[in-house]
């Protein structure tokens, strides 16, 4: 019964929706919008000029992020291995005062 009704009703609504009418908006402007008009005109200076460097954009682009991909890396090498020396700096101090801990505990427990 309900899928009799849907059925009735659906051409109905569709005759009512193609008589529609659109609702004319109020512009904020007083020019009509520009979008897809052909411009007869030549391209500005402008555009000119950045048409010349468009060729470059990928290849600087390429470049660009490979330096900045190497100064990371050279960054983070130069790093681990600053780290590497300061560790083996600081376990030959360790070393040393654990030595310097067993003399005095041991000339302490001789006395």
């Amino acid at each position: 019964m309900f899928a009799q009704s849907v059925r009735q009703i659906t051409p109905a609504s569709m005759a009512l929706r193609s008589m529609r009418v659109p609702i004319a908006r109020r512009a904020f402007t007083s020019t009509p919008a520009t979008f897809n008009t052909p411009s007869p005109e030549k391209p500005s200076a402008y555009k000119e000029g950045m048409n010349q460097y468009r060729a470059f954009a990928s290849p600087f682009a390429k470049v660009f992020l490979g330096g900045v991909f190497v100064y990371q890396v050279l960054y983070w090498t130069w790093l681990k291995l600053e780290m590497d020396e300061t560790k083996v700096a600081k376990n030959e101090q360790v070393s040393v005062l654990e030595k310097e801990a067993r003399e005095l505990t041991q000339t302490q427990s001789k006395k």
